[in-house]
């Protein structure tokens, strides 16, 4: 008996602790109604999605709906901690307008720029000053999507403003024993799951870095918030971008407090051009059936190229591999990019003149892979202990970038020259990536002879612009090489990733970073990687030539270039590590991990495995 009466004295303190705490709900239904409603719209979103779209994710949906239910929770405690009537007047307005502001704030930028609350939102708001504002509210502020966020926002407060006006007849609808019982069963649950996932807060507020947030991005999500869980998220964004980009600029002065020396005794220059969405299998130096590299493909028969065969990017997105690529960090050892300086700035301690063409600078400059690249890249003191030189100007064709830099570069060159291009490559669309009617339209739908059922004329004409696109990249190259042909100088060439041109199923564009499929990576991550050496410089440099040509079956990874950039420089220092070198003989291949997580060797051979049985 004595064991009846402990099960239900335990199970009246469940009912006393259930209804106190959903005591601010039904006291106040309406406010929090409109709160839940409001806050966790785009929640709501994600889950309607996950009936008919592969990415979305129940159990990210559900974790996330709970947490936002929760902080729609905690704000009608707050409402019902205000007993005196202008206390919770004042309260009630302050709150409505915040929560109504952020979700039209929503709308307003998902209808104008297909974005939501979030970092890219507060990192543009963060860099926008007075007359990139005004600008704004000119170019934005009667458009249709405004006007239809407008008309959106009027109807929301006009919800928000009949909840309060029938605020008594949902109270007494609350307070019914049926709708109460209703109520606590379907929401109680997600506030204690949203009270236990709130510590994900306190790991977010302890992020000191892009690299412990990253973390905390890959445990919980961001793509399902509620509207203030993704201001708290971006103003952690905000808060560990500053606190990176901070870091790199301290590492980049103490490059000046270390010794340097450049064993180059004569004249040099290092060219690095860094291509754009190039696969491999399009390059003829490949082995493609299309002649899209006709220049190389002289130069290597010459004996000027050399061409590296297992070269591959960890990544498929430029802003990641192009911040990577440019410090000297080495991921293997899980160092990340602001911990270590950039070759530039080596380069330039050193005594060279450094020089930067960037043809991706000003491209789509509202991105927050452009900001975050650009907000280290070029941060005033880091461009300033690095580039003696820098592009001003967008152009529309890689060509016009070198001619720009070939006929308007202002700063004479010096004894040791160090000179960076960012080409746009094959970035997509392919057709818009090199000149009509100058040559460059070699192949037609015609041309592509594949027989696919989804390859139809449109496919087999993307394809064709894709691999013009390549013949143009080749003719830059050369543009390249002529300039500096009659000099000591050696040049390399190494695209940011790869690409998807209906390669092997129906899509094009990158896409299946989270899938360890062989033919994903070898169109996102093999890429073409070749070092061009002037006449000049082969007499001068046969030992290392000679070291260069026997490396080229070694299995590289694209970061670790930039090592063998200051091997090319001549430049002793303590940032250089030979066994991250692909061209000295004290080269150590490591597991080759892409993506953070999938081991590509691995990958490639099971697939070869199976493809043999």
């Amino acid at each position: 008996m004595k064991y009846k009466e402990k099960i239900k004295a335990f199970w009246q303190w469940i009912l006393k602790a259930a209804n106190w705490l959903m005591k601010p709900i039904i006291e106040d239904f309406n406010f929090f109604l409109v709160m839940w409603f409001i806050n966790c719209g785009v929640t709501f979103g994600y889950l309607v999605g996950c009936f008919y779209l592969d990415g979305n994710n129940w159990d990210h949906g559900l974790r996330c709906l709970a947490l936002g239910t929760f902080v729609s929770y905690v704000l009608t405690w707050g409402l019902h901690l205000c007993r005196k009537r202008p206390i919770r007047m004042a309260y009630k307005c302050i709150i409505y307008f915040l929560v109504v502001l952020l979700e039209a704030t929503y709308i307003f930028v998902n209808l104008n720029f297909e974005m939501g609350i979030g970092a890219r939102l507060f990192t543009l708001l963060a860099e926008t000053n007075e007359s990139e504002t005004s600008e704004f509210i000119t170019t934005y502020a009667f458009a249709t999507p405004s006007l239809i966020t407008y008309g959106i926002v009027v109807g929301i407060i006009i919800v928000v403003a009949l909840t309060e006006w029938l605020r008594k007849w949902f109270n007494k609808a609350a307070h019914n024993k049926v709708m109460k019982v209703v109520l606590t069963v379907l929401l109680l649950p997600f506030i204690l799951f949203g009270a236990y996932y709130s510590h994900n807060y306190v790991r977010m507020a302890i992020c000191k870095h892009s690299k412990d947030l990253s973390n905390w991005v890959a445990d919980f999500g961001t793509n399902a918030l509620d509207n203030v869980s993704s201001v708290i998220y971006s103003f952690s964004y905000l808060n560990t971008s500053h606190a990176d980009v901070a870091q790199a600029i301290d590492v980049a002065r103490e490059v000046y407090n270390t010794p340097i020396e450049v064993t180059e005794a004569d004249s040099l220059n290092v060219v690095m051009v860094f291509g754009e969405s190039y696969i491999k299998s399009h390059a003829a130096l490949y082995g493609y059936e299309h002649n899209t590299t006709p220049y190389m493909i002289k130069e290597r028969d010459r004996g000027n190229l050399i061409v590296f065969n297992d070269m591959i990017s960890p990544y498929n997105a430029t802003s990641t591999v192009q911040k990577n690529f440019f410090s000297l960090n080495d991921m293997s050892n899980n160092e990340y990019w602001y911990e270590s300086p950039t070759f530039p700035t080596v380069f330039r301690h050193a005594g060279y003149k450094v020089y930067i063409w960037d043809m991706q600078r000003e491209y789509q400059k509202t991105e927050l892979y452009t900001i975050s690249v650009n907000a280290f890249l070029y941060n005033d003191t880091i461009a300033k202990l690095s580039y003696d030189e820098m592009s001003s100007i967008p152009f529309k064709y890689d060509g016009q970038m070198i001619g720009d830099f070939k006929n308007n570069s202002k700063v004479p060159p010096g004894k040791h020259n160090l000179y960076i291009f960012h080409l746009k490559g094959q970035h997509v669309n392919p057709s818009y990536r090199y000149p009509r009617g100058k040559g460059f339209g070699v192949f037609t739908a015609d041309s592509i002879h594949r027989t696919e059922e989804y390859v139809t004329k449109e496919v087999k004409e993307y394809i064709a612009d894709y691999d013009n696109a390549t013949v143009y990249n080749d003719a830059v190259l050369k543009a390249i090489f002529d300039i500096w042909r009659d000099k000591n100088t050696v040049v390399i060439y190494l695209p940011d990733h790869g690409d998807e041109a209906y390669d092997f199923r129906d899509h094009c564009g990158r896409q299946g970073g989270t899938r360890a499929e062989a033919d994903y990576f070898h169109c996102d991550n093999d890429v073409p990687f070749v070092v061009w050496c002037s006449d000049t410089f082969i007499k001068k440099h046969p030992e290392l030539v000679k070291q260069m040509r026997a490396a080229v079956d070694r299995p590289g990874i694209s970061l670790d270039v930039s090592i063998m950039l200051l091997r090319l420089g001549g430049i002793k220092t303590k940032y250089y590590d030979a066994s991250r070198d692909i061209s000295s003989p004290s080269y150590k291949p490591k597991k080759r991990i892409v993506y953070d997580r999938y081991d590509y060797d691995e990958v490639i051979n099971k697939s070869k495995e199976e493809k043999g049985k």
